[in-house]
């Protein structure tokens, strides 16, 4: 039986044997005598040229795709970077609009203020125009206090409207009732501060001081599906309700737009006359209990 030379990479052809009998067929099905060889890579067919070039080529889509990382990497950390300034300029603008929104509030009341100390004392009431003065003064020194971009609590706000509201009422002992309906469960939410002024400002100026009869404020708030309800309310008659609703006034605008940088579309503002008489302005706005 003839061997298959120990060179691999020597030409290879067919080998023969010189046996009476026929060709002896191994186990595996290859004719030992002569086809074996047949079964081994032919790496003399290799060319070094071509093994230099496919190592090349590999190592040049290895280094495109590296490449290809690398600036994907450094492209996103760029993009993120401008998205945090992005958005750490709009928070400063947001920031600038809510503390000029809420300093518009506090001169439109001082002044309104200010005229009805002027009528008492030219009057001679000047007893209550002393006990107006120290309202006036806790009034701004508790609302000056606090961060006009931050929230407070809900007991905060309403016992701030308290306190305005004992103001006007040296203006009108006679004509003007509080009533409070929040549970007790709601006192603990945040709200924007002095956000229920304004609300609180326009029941005074166009239902208590219109008429001549006692009217009613009420301040109420109740959890619904989309957060937190606030509403103020009165039943002062309805001649001033045009007047409220064609001008619509600092105070409504000042809120609208408070909310709206606050809360975007999360929150709402809606005004109308009530069935029964009077005005209702409900504020919606997430319920958030913890943060102020």
């Amino acid at each position: 039986m003839a061997l298959v030379n120990d060179d691999i990479c020597t030409k290879r052809g067919p080998t023969t044997t010189t046996s009476s009998s026929s060709a002896t067929t191994s186990d595996s099905g290859f004719d030992v005598g002569g086809l074996w060889h047949d079964a081994v890579p032919d790496r003399c067919g290799d060319d070094p040229l071509q093994a230099i070039a496919d190592q090349a080529a590999n190592g040049y889509f290895f280094f495109i795709a590296w490449a290809a990382l690398y600036l994907a990497l450094c492209y996103s950390a760029k993009i993120g970077a401008l998205e945090r300034r992005t958005a750490t300029l709009h928070a400063a603008a947001q920031s600038a609009e809510l503390r000029a929104l809420r300093y518009q509030i506090n001169p439109h009341f001082l002044f309104n203020t200010l005229n009805s100390l002027s009528s008492m004392l030219l009057g001679g009431k000047r007893d209550e125009a002393e006990r107006m003065i120290l309202n006036l003064a806790t009034f701004y020194r508790t609302s000056l206090t606090g961060d006009p971009t931050e929230d407070v609590r809900l007991s905060e706000e309403i016992t701030l409207q308290l306190l305005y509201l004992d103001i006007e009422k040296v203006r009108f002992p006679d004509r003007l009732l509080v009533k409070i309906d929040v549970p007790d469960a709601l006192l603990s939410a945040c709200v924007p501060g002095l956000i229920l002024q304004p609300l609180v400002e326009n029941a005074v100026k166009y239902a208590v001081s219109r008429v001549k009869r006692v009217v009613t404020i009420r301040i109420a708030a109740q959890e619904v599906a989309t957060g937190l309800s606030l509403t103020v309310e009165d039943d002062g008659d309805a001649i001033y309700v045009d007047a409220i609703e064609g001008g619509i006034g600092v105070g409504l605008r000042n809120v609208r737009d408070r909310l709206t940088a606050r809360y975007a579309d999360e929150a709402t503002c809606h005004w109308g006359p009530k069935s029964d008489g009077g005005f209702a302005i409900v504020l919606k706005l997430p319920l958030v209990r913890d943060g102020c």
